[in-house]
């Protein structure tokens, strides 16, 4: 499994304006991405690109970036097999990695994008979160998961048995209660039919789960 990793000015600036168009989306989800001092719904395209150019700095990213890909080499052949049993031949295995001092800690986009805030101090762990939302993305499509249900079974799956070499130890403060049924289930049929689960789960909607 490789990851590729790119970062620049432009894409800070591409991030900022992105992350503002979403803020009313991250503060119904609890999140809180990260902007530059006084930039806001009303800022203007040139005071985004200011500030960015103000912000920048080479060396953050380059350091970020050697850290992250010594990290990932450890685990990256071990991932990429266990992750060729359980999703199949198809899946992606190389991803572009974008880094960022704006928006949230981690996010993705189909099929292989992964942007990355080198504040988060996750760093390779993200990653893998996010590979892992790669990798289920299809199915929570086809069966319209819900936010709160899919970050709670890609934290399963990474706090499963079969990750524990990942070390990862990191739950979100909250998962709008999805836990209460979506854990039975992981447990029951994940690892089996990961489509039997996405299945399972999509049918099952309270009216309180956003």
């Amino acid at each position: 499994m490789k990851i590729n990793i790119k970062f620049g000015k432009e894409f800070d600036e591409n991030r900022i304006k992105n992350s503002i168009a979403r803020l009313d989306w991250y503060k119904k989800h609890g999140y809180n991405p990260q902007l530059p001092k006084n930039i806001n719904e009303k800022s203007t395209d040139n005071e985004i690109s200011e500030k960015v150019v103000k912000e920048y700095k080479n060396e953050d990213y380059e350091g970020v970036s050697k850290t992250l890909l010594s990290d990932f080499s450890v685990f990256s052949d071990k991932l990429e097999q266990l992750l060729f049993g359980i999703f199949g031949k198809n899946i992606q295995t190389n991803f572009n990695i974008y880094l960022t001092k704006y928006g949230v800690g981690g996010s993705y986009h189909l099929p292989n994008e992964i942007i990355l805030n080198i504040n988060n101090k996750f760093g390779a762990k993200t990653v893998t979160h996010e590979i892992f939302h790669l990798m289920i993305e299809e199915n929570v499509k086809k069966y319209n998961l819900k936010q709160f249900e899919k970050e709670r079974t890609v934290d399963l799956i990474l706090h499963s048995p079969k990750f524990d070499f990942l070390r990862y130890n990191f739950w979100q403060k909250h998962y709008n209660g999805v836990e209460k049924y979506v854990d039975a289930i992981f447990e029951k049929y994940f690892f089996k039919s990961p489509e039997t689960f996405f299945a399972e789960v999509s049918k099952i909607k309270p009216a309180e789960i956003n």
